[in-house]
Order: structure tokens, then C-alpha cells, then sequence
């Protein structure tokens, strides 16, 4: 049987308070998104994480959890399966997930911080479980891929341009590749001092988007760390009616 509280660093007479308050902490350590480079250990720390939190931060099952290390019956839990605590990852998650108010508190935590816990990032992370507790058709099991580094970008720009010249010369018609939510996305780097990273905060960001300086406040987790990259989602260039998300890289000014 897996040690929960060991995984959130929590005694076993924690509050729920210290228990969410640990969960956060390690969270925003562990989010893909604050891991550039490593999203596949961090993503299974991640899931361990959440794992731990959907049964240690639920009185109920935190209750049953405690019976069963104790060797005691832990009643029907809410697989509906008997007694004990035989439940796996993914049926915890389902469990945790399926609880609207848990679920969008923590949609709401991770979106103040600038880190994704959409339903996309759900089915890639926790392998296709969905909000109501139940895997989408035709999800897309396995880890939260990144956005293309600046290999892949430029080898998408450089077919871009030969496709172009290829119609012009051959058919004697430019050729405009379909605009792409990608292709919006803007990347700005900013600096942080090493107090700012350990403690978190807010930060306040200068941009250009559409020819215009714009300013954002940016919540900052603590314990970031450099190369950590924080996704504002649509903030990013804007053409018509499409808008990129803007990806602020943190670095850590010594």
C-alpha cells in the first residue's frame, strides 16, 4: 500500500489545510509546465502527487485509507467494490476528478498560476480520464507533450517556404499555408531574483502583442525554477479571430 502521506511530505495527523497546503506546494513543483525537459518524470511525479491528494484531501476516503493501514475493514469505498483498499491510480483519479467543486478548485489554482490543467492536459496526463470520471472516446493516453522547440519551428518554417515556392513556380499561384494556432504563440523571457523564485509572488510583465505594449501580472509559483516555462493561454499574437498563447520563460538572475 502506497504511503500517501510520505508522498505529500505531511504527518498523519495533518489538518486538510496542511494537506492542501502541501499539495500545492508540490504541485506547481511538479507540473510539467514548471519542468521544461523533464515533463515525463515530472508528469509521473505529477500524477503521484494528485494521486495522493485525491485521497488524503476527501475525508471519506481519507478515513478508509486510515482503516485499511491499520488493518481494519474500511467499508464499501466508492468503487463499490467491497471492503478494503485495493484501488488503481486510475480509479482514483476518477473518483477525485468526478467531484465538481475539487475539480474546478483546482482548475482554478493551477490557471492563477499560469499552469494548464485543462481537459486536454487531463487526458495526456492522467491517461484519458475525464471530468465526469470517465475516459473520452478516442483520448490520447500517455505524457504532456511541450510545444515544438526551436528545431522543430524552424524546420516548419523552412517547409513552409519551399512549399510556397514550389506552387508559385510549377502552378503560378502563391500558395498560403493554413494559419495555425501554434503560429501566434509568442515566447519572452524574463528575469527573476533567486528570493522571487523560493517565495513566489507576482511579477509584472511588459509586452509587445499587435503593435501595442501591453501589461500583465503574473503569478509566479513558488520554488520555480530557470527555463521554467508559464503559459498564458490567448495572450499571445492575434490575427482575425485567432489568438496564440504566450509562453513567459523564467530565468533566475544570480
Amino acid at each position: 500500500m502506497k504511503d500517501y502521506y510520505k508522498i505529500l511530505g505531511v504527518p498523519e495527523n495533518a489538518s486538510q489545510q496542511d494537506i492542501k497546503k502541501a499539495y500545492r506546494r508540490l504541485a506547481f513543483k511538479y507540473h510539467p509546465d514548471t519542468n521544461p525537459g523533464n515533463e515525463k518524470s515530472a508528469a509521473e511525479k505529477f500524477k503521484e502527487i494528485n494521486e495522493a491528494y485525491c485521497i488524503l484531501g476527501d475525508k471519506v476516503k481519507r478515513q478508509q485509507y486510515g482503516f485499511a493501514r491499520r488493518g481494519q475493514p474500511a467499508g464499501v469505498g466508492y468503487g463499490g467494490r467491497g471492503q478494503g483498499f485495493s484501488y488503481s491510480q486510475q480509479d482514483i483519479f476518477r473518483g477525485g476528478f468526478s467531484n465538481q467543486a475539487v475539480f474546478n478548485e483546482m482548475q482554478q489554482m493551477f490557471a492563477q498560476a499560469g499552469l494548464r490543467f485543462d481537459q486536454d492536459f487531463i487526458n495526456r496526463v492522467f491517461g484519458g480520464v475525464g471530468q465526469r470520471g470517465y475516459p473520452p472516446p478516442y483520448s490520447d493516453i500517455g505524457y504532456y507533450h511541450p510545444k515544438p522547440d526551436i528545431i522543430e519551428r524552424a524546420f516548419s518554417k523552412v517547409a513552409n517556404k519551399v512549399s510556397r515556392f514550389l506552387f508559385r513556380r510549377f502552378f503560378g499561384f502563391e500558395y498560403q499555408p493554413p494559419l495555425s494556432k501554434a503560429s501566434l504563440d509568442q515566447y519572452i523571457e524574463f528575469n527573476i531574483s533567486p528570493a522571487e523564485a523560493k517565495a513566489g509572488g507576482e511579477k509584472l510583465i511588459t509586452y509587445k502583442r499587435g503593435g501595442r505594449r501591453k501589461k500583465l501580472v503574473v503569478k509566479i509559483p513558488p520554488g520555480i525554477k530557470t527555463g521554467a516555462k508559464i503559459r498564458l493561454r490567448n495572450m499571445g499574437q492575434v490575427k482575425g479571430k485567432q489568438c496564440g498563447d504566450l509562453y513567459l520563460q523564467v530565468r533566475i538572475k544570480r
